[in-house]
């Protein structure tokens, strides 16, 4: 089908069903998650249109497989990050799926930045002890395996520099 016969195609599509569909005056990836004429829609429009070109928009069904699949591969043992690399997706994306299907078993994003922020400040009471020694900043974050700005701007926020 050539460019003009989709333009042609989609036009009909709008007029049989978007004007009567609940979900005409949402999103596409909305419209497509819930509504055939929807899908066909993107489907058509795909390659006539540069924006979020190579971007792929998932139904419910694929999310359903998809989050199936990641609550298995991390009861496995899995680290959530590879898991979401795996089934080619973006972690944060995959983590709000798996919530809205209750399958999330991970840590809350309060929780993960306490343990940060923890780490971090170890990190920088060991560097402070390191540094009345005398060392410089970059061979302490070698020591620490970390990187040597980051670790000066976690000093300066905790007021230790």
């Amino acid at each position: 089908m050539n460019a003009k016969e989709k333009r042609v195609r989609i036009l009909d599509l709008q007029d049989q069903y978007c004007r009567k569909c609940e979900y005409h005056m949402k999103p596409l990836k909305d419209c497509v998650q819930h509504c055939e004429a929807g899908r066909e829609l993107s489907n058509l429009a795909q390659g006539m249109f540069e924006v979020n070109k190579g971007r792929i928009v998932k139904t419910l069904e694929q999310w359903d497989e998809i989050c199936q699949e990641a609550a298995t591969l991390y009861n496995q043992g899995v680290g959530f990050t590879i898991v979401a690399k795996k089934l080619g997706c973006h972690p944060s994306t995959l983590r709000d799926q798996l919530k809205k299907r209750g399958l999330w078993k991970g840590e809350s994003q309060v929780k993960i930045q306490e343990r940060s922020r923890e780490k971090w400040d170890n990190f920088c009471q060991q560097a402070l002890e390191l540094r009345e020694l005398g060392l410089s900043y970059q061979k302490i974050a070698n020591r620490q395996g970390v990187a040597a700005s980051s670790l000066r701007n976690e000093m300066s926020r905790r007021g230790l520099r």
